[in-house]
């Protein structure tokens, strides 16, 4: 696409992300309220993609080693204990997405718990921070997230329980939990493979994509993210199999930065002061060129490194990059997300109700798939979607000021479902001939 076509395409994008949402599709989807109006709503949406997902990632090669459905669930069992301990409402959720999706309760629960300790493959996750005093204060995070590909949601997810924290989650499609997040206090955090190496494996517990949903739900702070990662470990809730422990980052609205690694015995915490931090790749041409760039760094050069190609690959099937808001990080803390990571991204803010439905249901995911070389468009989008969010997140704070908070909100999800009905529009015209440009579809 020429630079022509390019800003006539921003033009246009930026002309349909401000008028007012048509009354069709996407439609938003609230995940708010008890745990099992969330794990229904999730299973409902999402309901393809967790029962292709339990057939191909956890059923299937559990046959073919011979384990028995017993099998799976006595691997599940210790998981399902720690969580009926320290937050049981995950079970009444899962019961409640296992019974949306038409899949087996106990077999789910042990699934959510077991799967991700053999699924793995490509190049390891990629984390990143940058020290506000480079940023003129700005509050930046950022996640590449390299696995297996398959269909993937983000979602803000508002328990209705008291001293349960409202969220922004990326995760499979199948499964709700956390591979990085943002919370309404002002904690972005993510959990990656390269951790401390273990002494000795441990199968049965609790992985680091429920561990980090524990600190979304439960933290506030960098302190208090450690103060939990120390706590699952000193009672040995915490399991990585064999072969690598977690790898964690975290920064918060104070600008804290704090790197942990760890093992099923062992944590090692060290907090970061220098200008950039990478969890890994420090020298690859991505972390040169933030750690180059003259400060002020602003959000396009923190955001568009993520797409440099020495840390985005074939297997990076999502990122995220999180401004935290340091006034109003409950309504106004911005996650910009792209399935994957190569693609555009879709803006989503803390205060919406509900979230759209393309981003939760992995068609985003499936229409930004198969579109190769196109970041010079996808950052002249962005330029003009981010210029927008600082217009928003300007009204939106002086309606907050002035205590319409209901009404922020309403502008908040108006321009967020504008804006992704866009962008969706856009991706359906630009697919590859022969490419569906519909929402993803799995045959059972």
């Amino acid at each position: 696409m020429n630079a022509a076509n390019r800003s006539a395409l921003v033009l246009a994008l930026s002309r349909q992300a401000v008028a007012a949402p048509s009354p069709g599709p996407p439609a938003g989807v609230a995940l708010e309220g008890p745990p099992g109006v969330i794990g229904a709503e999730w299973g409902r949406v999402n309901a393809a993609s967790i029962k292709d997902d339990m057939r191909r990632n956890f059923i299937e090669p559990a046959a073919a080693k011979g384990l028995s459905e017993p099998d799976l669930l006595e691997r599940g069992r210790r998981f399902v204990e720690i969580c009926a301990e320290v937050a049981p409402h995950w079970l009444e959720e899962a019961d409640a997405i296992a019974a949306a999706a038409g899949v087996d309760a106990e077999i789910y629960r042990a699934y959510i718990g077991c799967v991700y300790r053999s699924l793995w493959a490509g190049d390891e996750c990629t984390s990143y921070a940058v020290s506000p005093e480079y940023t003129d204060g700005a509050l930046f995070f950022h996640k590449n997230r390299d696995n297996v590909a398959r269909p993937q949601a983000a979602c803000v997810v508002a328990s209705s329980l008291p001293g349960v924290n409202r969220f922004i989650t990326v995760s499979d499609a199948s499964v709700l939990a956390c591979m990085m997040m943002v919370n309404d206090k002002g904690l972005a955090g993510s959990g990656d493979t390269g951790g401390l190496a273990p002494p000795a494996p441990r199968y049965r517990g609790i992985m680091n994509t429920f561990i980090l949903r524990h600190i979304a739900e439960r933290a506030a702070t960098c302190a208090e993210a450690e103060a939990i990662v120390r706590d699952f470990v000193g009672k040995g809730y915490y399991a990585g199999g064999a072969t690598t422990g977690t790898h964690w980052l975290f920064t918060d609205r104070h600008g804290a930065i704090l790197e942990i690694s760890n093992n099923a015995s062992e944590v090692v915490a060290r907090r970061h002061t220098d200008k950039t931090y990478f969890s890994l790749r420090g020298d690859s041409a991505a972390a040169h060129t933030l750690r180059d760039a003259p400060p002020p760094i602003d959000f396009h050069t923190y955001h568009n490194v993520s797409r440099d190609p020495s840390m985005c690959f074939d297997s990076t099937i999502s990122g995220m990059t999180v401004e935290i808001h340091p006034a109003h990080p409950e309504h106004l803390s911005c996650a910009w997300l792209t399935f994957p990571g190569k693609g555009l991204a879709f803006p989503l803010l803390m205060g919406c109700r509900t979230t759209p439905l393309p981003l939760m249901s992995g068609e985003v995911y499936a229409l930004l798939s198969p579109i190769d070389g196109a970041a010079p468009t996808w950052e002249a989008v962005e330029r003009n979607s981010h210029a927008n969010k600082e217009l928003l997140a300007w009204r939106a704070a002086a309606l907050l000021e002035d205590g319409a908070a209901d009404r922020a909100h309403a502008l908040l999800d108006d321009w967020v479902l504008s804006t992704t009905q866009a962008q969706t529009a856009m991706l359906r015209a630009m697919q590859p001939a022969g490419v569906p440009a519909g929402p993803p579809t799995f045959k059972l």
